[in-house]
């Protein structure tokens, strides 16, 4: 698809870059402007984050009827107190990665997440940070992901739900890692059940804000 968006239909944007140790980052914030040639956005100032450039980095850009997601290079970042200013590249094209119904919603659980290190499966036990009909994410005290799909299992509100996910990305964090994942295996049943769930935490969103 064609990158092409009216301002006012993007809620916000996540960029997923590396900082200048190599350590991965997740960025949100807004785009300012749109041009044929650049892309800027802003994002809130953080004294300690340092980050490369150039480089080639992940887009998301979450609007009103759904997720697209794309790559390109960030050419700078300069910093505008209380803001971050990001100059990037205007990607070619982008992909329609996920409809409302996928939207991840932050939600914690315990989960007990299987590494395989090649030679043996280490359990590490957990909570998720937000999940979704389509994948989730954990938090880690260390960065550990494996290269081949894994197995996680989740217990949702009494129910417990196995699954095969593929690592996706990391993001880090003050006390540790977030680590990202889509599941590659699950059962139609569970993955309604996780897509009530989701629905339902986003109908109780809603109506907090109207409170």
């Amino acid at each position: 698809m064609k990158f092409n968006f009216d301002l006012e239909d993007i809620k916000y944007i996540k960029i997923v870059c590396s900082d200048n140790k190599g350590n991965p980052c997740s960025i949100k914030g807004a785009i300012k402007s749109i041009t044929e040639r650049e892309v800027m956005a802003c994002a809130k100032y953080e004294d300690k984050l340092d980050i490369k450039t150039p480089q080639n980095i992940t887009l998301s850009i979450v609007c009103v009827e759904g997720l697209y997601r794309t790559k390109t290079n960030l050419k700078s970042v300069y910093d505008e107190p209380p803001y971050m200013i990001f100059a990037m590249e205007t990607p070619q094209g982008m992909e329609y990665e996920q409809n409302r119904e996928y939207f991840r919603i932050p939600a914690k659980y315990e989960c007990a997440y299987y590494l395989n290190d090649g030679e043996k499966t280490n359990c590490l036990t957990s909570q998720t940070s937000d999940i979704s009909a389509n994948g989730v994410s954990i938090v880690l005290p260390m960065h550990a992901i494996s290269e081949e799909d894994c197995e996680l299992e989740m217990m949702i509100n009494e129910r417990l739900i196995r699954t095969k996910v593929k690592y996706v990305r990391s993001e880090k964090l003050e006390n540790g890692y977030k680590i990202s994942f889509t599941y590659t295996k699950i059962s139609d049943h569970d993955r309604d059940y996780i897509s009530q769930i989701c629905i339902k935490k986003q109908l109780e969103q809603k109506r907090n804000i109207v409170l």
